[in-house]
């Protein structure tokens, strides 16, 4: 699962969504399956949060606050994983979109430094409101889309270096 806010990220697989494996410094585990209450843990720290859906479409819900999140196959975990490796060095990164949804805010301008975690831009889908942060510090090097622009899956969003 990965979402925005304070950068939770996990990976949910398998054929029901339930099987776990930690990713980044973050694991997902299951408290109790029936009322959909699960653990992320990373080190010392660990939070509850609510999961709900089924097939692709599953939320996560983090104190109070709802955030759609996706389901991998092992397979798209291990690409992600490897992606996720590439944003760790200092060449450049595309920052493409997760989800469809419409670009309602653009919080950062070509050349901009950014450090790893900060707000890049604000994509509207479902109802909700998702921030996509830096994978990395790094300067932007260009913007793709604009405030009001509607875009896909994968959609390339802008360039880091």
């Amino acid at each position: 699962m990965t979402g925005p806010g304070a950068g939770y990220r996990t990976r949910v697989g398998g054929a029901d969504g339930v099987e776990t494996e930690p990713t980044s410094d973050w694991t997902f585990a299951w408290v109790d399956r029936v009322a959909g209450v699960a653990r992320l843990r990373t080190g010392n720290r660990a939070v509850s949060v609510v999961v709900e859906g089924s097939g692709s479409e599953w939320f996560v819900t983090l104190r109070g606050r709802r955030i759609a999140v996706s389901v991998l196959s092992r397979r798209e975990q291990l690409l992600a994983k490897a992606a996720l490796g590439s944003r760790s060095g200092t060449g450049p990164v595309e920052v493409t979109a997760t989800l469809p949804g419409l670009i309602v805010a653009v919080e950062t301008t070509e050349g901009s430094d950014v450090a790893a975690g900060d707000p890049l831009l604000t994509i509207e889908a479902m109802k909700m409101q998702n921030e996509v942060r830096a994978p990395r510090a790094g300067r932007v090097a260009a913007i793709a889309v604009a405030a009001g622009q509607t875009v896909g899956t994968g959609q390339l969003l802008l360039r880091l270096e």
